[in-house]
């Protein structure tokens, strides 16, 4: 109905060009003389407004580059705001009359270069009007206009840190920082755009009853759909730190997203909809061949185009759905909690790939929250889906090498949580293949740490115990995985302390716990003796004895500056100057040479390290003794592994 009457408005009677021309004249002769209410009574008077309307599609376009464009531009806006205000005022209305495609080609332009926000809000309002004029006809050209929006906020200019990351306390200011008012400001002006052509679509474009499947090409609803996603996207998701707690105060940037996640969820119907097309992208990523036919729209599906529907804007319209509680209360109760978990994680796996920390923790957070909503452990044959393995690999990246203090402990958080979610078998075959891929030696120490508690919990629970506890696969984690020496006794102590410290805990915790060898640590000790423990004897012996030798030729003065030892030790100072935030900006690792009295402080610290080890070497070989004993004279329970 709102088109035919903008229809009926543009097709008014013949006008005499005579007098549209003079209209023009009065027009451009009131803005010299500042009569501004003046040009606004010509067309909001009763009297006036009809007939002065009419002559408005001949000279629309003239009024346009005459008056609004060279008028609407921060320099006038400053030195004569009543002047801009008119101009905004004459633009809006000439929308409503001009050649639709002329004026929203000159429209879209003047977005994209707008140079403020206000310049930004006056041509918006402008398109605005020509959008509902356009309707539901040519979706591309709807398209293109939202397209020029979103180019514009995509080019602000932000500070540097967000994308290098920030922590809790500069995430509370950071509405704060100028450039950061500049942005959120355009995005708000955005959603007082974007209102009434959302209202407009909710309640003209529905499907009719005789259609059974959605439409997924290019229209106009699905068109706003993407862009409310997109805009959820870069920059916005810059802005988003962690998750939203109760009580917490509604920030400008928690109002931008709720707005523009309700508008996505509105044009959607139902918010879930897309995790059908997640899989299919993420994991089946069509190969482009146009000689074959196969481009972008040859699937006649909008959803399925990364430039049309980024997947990390995607991933952070389900974070604002799930993290941030904007779930509508018309949204389907039908998903399974596993579908919707597994689906997610293909998004929460591109987050982490992200170079930005924000994203990365958003990915962290989504994951946090979906595993609280599983109430049944997730089935071993769950881990049979590829993307599991890439959550895991992203994830160990940043627990292991990221910068961000906060990010790795939410990570280390998020593994353990992720791993408990699963059924025993899943549990065991995850910490499994993490330990023989990752080279991590801290992640890896914790790992192993994880599956002693997990058979921890279990004996305290039961004298029997899952297969995958005890007897063949358990003498595997424990030989092949957690009791290794990498190099033999070749390996560098050091490097590999964290590890070696787990496994020697771990020893010493089985052969103290575990007398009556419910687990078969007892059957496999002889060959982790043989494989891990003598080794790692001859090793501290040799490694000691290098090291108080190399510190007492630094004594003496003999120059070493270019020794393979120190050079490593120095190298291990530079990872861990990286991992605690505190690395050069420009990602040198190499320590300059050092002075003797420095030398002396490196090798006393090793040195201390290699007694540490050895310490814990010893009270393990000491446990294991004094329960071989206890053994011999206890006699073993009936309930005794005989695996």
């Amino acid at each position: 109905m709102l088109e035919q009457e903008m229809e009926l408005e543009v097709e008014a009677p013949a006008v005499d060009p005579v007098e549209a021309a003079n209209l023009l004249k009065l027009i451009k002769r009131l803005l010299l003389e500042k009569a501004y209410d003046g040009v606004r009574m010509l067309f909001n008077s009763p009297q006036e407004a009809e007939r002065n309307s009419r002559h408005l599609p001949l000279i629309a376009m003239d009024l346009f580059h005459d008056v609004c464009a060279p008028n609407l531009t921060d320099d006038v806006n400053c030195e004569e705001s009543e002047l801009f205000d008119c101009a905004d005022e004459l633009l809006k209305l000439l929308a409503k009359y001009a050649p639709l495609q002329e004026l929203m080609l000159e429209l879209m332009e003047c977005v994209g270069e707008s140079s403020s926000i206000s310049v930004f809000g006056a041509y918006l309002r402008a398109l605005q009007v020509l959008i509902q004029r356009q309707g539901r006809d040519k979706p591309q050209a709807v398209e293109w206009c939202l397209h020029s929006v979103y180019s514009r906020l995509q080019e602000l200019p932000l500070p540097e840190y967000l994308t290098e990351g920030y922590d809790e306390a500069q995430a509370k200011l950071i509405e704060q920082e100028e450039e950061v008012e500049d942005l959120l400001a355009h995005y708000i002006t955005v959603g007082l755009f974007r209102t009434p052509i959302v209202t407009e679509i909710v309640q003209q474009d529905v499907r009719p009853a005789d259609q059974t499947f959605r439409n997924c090409g290019l229209n106009r609803r699905n068109v706003f759909a993407c862009f409310f996603i997109q805009l959820l996207g870069r920059p916005l998701a810059l802005l988003e730190m962690g998750s939203v707690k109760e009580g917490m105060t509604r920030t400008y940037v928690r109002q931008v997203v709720e707005g523009f996640t309700k508008d996505a969820s509105q044009c959607l119907g139902d918010p879930f909809y897309l995790l059908n097309l997640v899989e299919q992208r993420a994991r089946w990523q069509r190969k482009l061949d146009a000689s074959k036919g196969v481009y972008e729209m040859s699937s006649r599906n909008v959803f399925l185009i990364e430039e049309k529907l980024p997947l990390h804007a995607l991933a952070m319209y389900y974070h604002s759905l799930f993290v941030g509680n904007q779930l509508p209360p018309t949204a389907p109760k039908i998903y399974a909690p596993l579908f919707l978990f597994e689906s997610i994680v293909y998004l929460a796996e591109v987050l982490l790939k992200q170079q930005e920390p924000p994203l990365q923790h958003c990915g962290l957070r989504l994951v946090e929250y979906l595993l609280t909503t599983l109430g049944d452990p997730v089935p071993y044959a769950s881990l049979q889906l590829d993307v599991h393995k890439r959550y895991f690999e992203a994830l160990c990246k940043i627990v292991g090498y990221s910068p961000q203090v906060s990010l790795r402990q939410l990570g280390i958080h998020v593994l353990r949580q992720y791993v408990l979610a699963f059924e025993d078998q899943g549990k065991y075959l995850i910490i499994k293949n993490l330990l023989e891929t990752q080279q991590h030696d801290g992640l890896m120490g914790y790992l192993a740490g994880m599956y002693k508690d997990l058979v921890h919990e279990v004996l305290l629970k039961s004298s029997t115990i899952p297969e995958v506890y005890g007897g063949k696969l358990f003498r595997e984690m424990l030989l092949l995985c957690v009791c290794v020496l990498p190099h033999d006794v070749k390996s560098d102590l050091l490097l590999h302390s964290d590890r070696l410290c787990s496994a020697l805990n771990i020893v010493r915790y089985f052969a103290i716990k575990d007398k009556q060898d419910v687990t078969g640590f007892w059957q496999a000790l002889p060959e982790i003796e043989r494989r891990f423990l003598i080794p790692l004897g001859k090793a501290l012996d040799f490694s000691m004895a290098h090291y108080k030798a190399y510190k007492e030729r630094v004594e003496n003065g003999q120059s070493a500056s270019d020794d393979a030892l120190m050079q490593r030790q120095l190298n291990m100072l530079a990872v861990n100057i990286t991992n605690s935030g505190m690395a050069a900006k420009d990602g040198d690792n190499n320590l300059p040479d050092i002075g003797t009295k420095e030398k002396l402080e490196v090798l006393a610290s090793s040195i201390t390290g290699l007694e540490s080890l050895l310490a814990l070497y010893l009270r393990a070989n000491e446990c294991i003794e004094q329960s071989a004993r206890q053994r011999r004279i206890i006699p073993p329970s009936t309930t005794a592994s005989e695996t």
